[in-house]
């Protein structure tokens, strides 16, 4: 067995989530219950600080670094990774205003038989719909008109598609409405006073 220096970190891989290489040396597959996400090592770690070691057969991801700050980073990267393709991730977001709603337009419904993405109808108080068309990998549930669920296998693309929905109506300073995440905050401004 290798001894560990006091940099290192070890990452156990869980039982039900198998890591196959792929064709390119730093690119490796994570496979799951939930579905399959690759991970890019050259991505990860753009500078070279990290060397990160998959060692399919122990089931452990050996993470050595020359800065032991990054080790907290890659670990915790390469978790939400697993994480992702076995339990998910979701995040939720809620529309305030009156009159403000969404509805969700599967694609059976549309004419388009080519993508199975669906599309999300805005209605949001401008003189239009907005339509945001749902990306690869990522779902959207509606629980009611006013309360938006993303899931999706990969945390950046579940994050990704959230602040682009929000984006499209921000919260006001003033009265709050728009679309805001569920646990977020307003901290709204008094208006003039007469």
């Amino acid at each position: 067995m290798k001894t560990l220096s006091i940099l290192d970190t070890i990452i156990k891989i869980p039982e039900k989530i198998e890591i196959h290489p792929t064709t390119t040396e730093y690119i490796y597959t994570i496979t799951g219950p939930l579905g399959s996400s690759s991970i890019n090592l050259k991505k990860l770690d753009k500078n070279g600080i990290a060397c990160i070691n998959f060692d399919i057969q122990n089931k452990q991801v050996l993470i050595r670094s020359l800065y032991p700050k990054y080790n907290g980073l890659y670990k915790k990267l390469i978790e939400n990774k697993f994480l992702g393709v076995s339990r998910g991730f979701c995040v939720y977001l809620e529309i305030v205003g009156v009159g403000y709603r969404a509805a969700l337009l599967s694609s059976s419904l549309q004419n388009s038989t080519k993508d199975t993405n669906d599309t999300i109808v805005l209605k949001l108080g401008h003189s239009h719909d907005i339509h945001y068309k749902v990306p690869n990998g990522v779902r959207v549930f509606l629980q009611s008109p006013s309360e938006i669920c993303i899931f999706g296998v990969d945390l950046n693309q579940v994050t990704q598609v959230a602040h682009s929905i929000r984006n499209t109506r921000p919260p006001s300073v003033y009265k709050g409405k728009g679309i805001r995440y569920t646990n977020e905050k307003i901290v709204t401004k008094t208006g003039k006073r007469k």
